[in-house]
């Protein structure tokens, strides 16, 4: 029980850690391009994980000597990069709260449609309930209004943050078929840094913009470690110690912080339609998560009778 509940704060600790990108990114100079941002962001988190692997394997980059499939890597670097871009731009048209709310809310569809088309899984009517519910909340998000977006740049903003949901999604899955021959945090590593890489040429282009102040370099610095290389690490190590559906649960905590934030800090408010549509979006994910512990704890049943 004790090495569940340590577990279960981590899994938070990472969302409350995840939740902040958001707000600090909104502190960035608009002269910065968003491919630097997430160069920077992936190549400084890239970096923190490095020097957490080191300690956790006592000195060693990787626990074992691994070989990711290339394709893998480079598709999944591609994504991840794209995924940076375009919630950086959902964040900067349509606001913290919506941008990241919608970017959350999306993956579980993505991956129930992948699971569908591609793999043949028949999905449970649950899925269907809970993907309706999401659907309408991020289209009365996309569609409302607040006190500081209006207009084309809430639903481009919006369109960005599916945009980064869906190659989320894709990163995930490519994730999850490398955690066959690494750790979660081995294989993150890799592909952050190979993304990084590949957009680092931009972020050296665009060098003067971010280089010039010295709280430009800092909120990077937050961007890479408090908002990716710390939660990954926590995320990481926390999920082994809880059920996996209990770990999507928990990690409710970032779409949460990002909205109170957004709403506390940076003073973004929804309009009445855009309220209903985030308690919808909140709703469905918690029917996600409450359906997924349901099932894994009636299979769990079944195994042991």
């Amino acid at each position: 029980m004790h090495n569940s509940i340590i577990g279960a704060v981590q899994v938070l600790l990472a969302g409350v850690a995840w939740g902040t990108y958001g707000t600090i990114a909104s502190y960035l100079p608009e002269t910065i391009s968003p491919l630097t941002v997430g160069a920077l962001r992936l190549g400084v988190g890239a970096i923190g994980i490095v020097l957490i692997l080191f300690v956790r394997n006592h000195g060693h980059l990787l626990s074992k000597k691994i070989h990711f499939p290339k394709r893998h890597i480079v598709s999944a670097a591609f994504a991840l990069g794209v995924a940076q871009v375009a919630l950086y731009m959902g964040i900067r048209r349509a606001g913290v709260t919506i941008a990241t709310m919608i970017f959350i809310g999306t993956p579980p569809l993505f991956s129930g449609l992948y699971a569908q088309l591609i793999k043949r899984e028949r999905q449970k009517r649950s899925w269907f309930f809970a993907s309706a519910i999401i659907i309408i909340g991020c289209t009365l998000m996309a569609l409302s209004g607040d006190t500081i977006v209006s207009g084309n740049n809430l639903l481009i903003g919006s369109i960005f943050g599916l945009i980064a949901g869906a190659c989320w999604t894709f990163v995930g899955t490519l994730l999850r078929d490398m955690g066959k021959i690494a750790s979660p945090l081995e294989s993150s590593v890799v592909v952050m840094g190979v993304s990084s890489l590949i957009m680092l040429p931009i972020a050296w282009i665009d060098r003067a913009a971010w280089t010039s102040e010295l709280n430009v370099m800092l909120m990077i610095l937050a961007l890479g470690i408090l908002s990716s290389a710390i939660p990954y690490w926590l995320f990481t190590t926390g999920a082994r110690r809880i059920p996996a559906s209990h770990a999507f649960l928990y990690g409710l905590s970032e779409p949460i912080t990002a909205s109170l934030l957004g709403m506390i800090i940076l003073h973004e408010r929804l309009d009445f339609w855009g309220t209903i549509g985030y308690i919808a979006v909140v709703a469905g994910l918690i029917l996600f998560s409450v359906w997924e512990m349901h099932s894994a704890h009636t299979a769990a049943s079944y195994i042991v009778e």
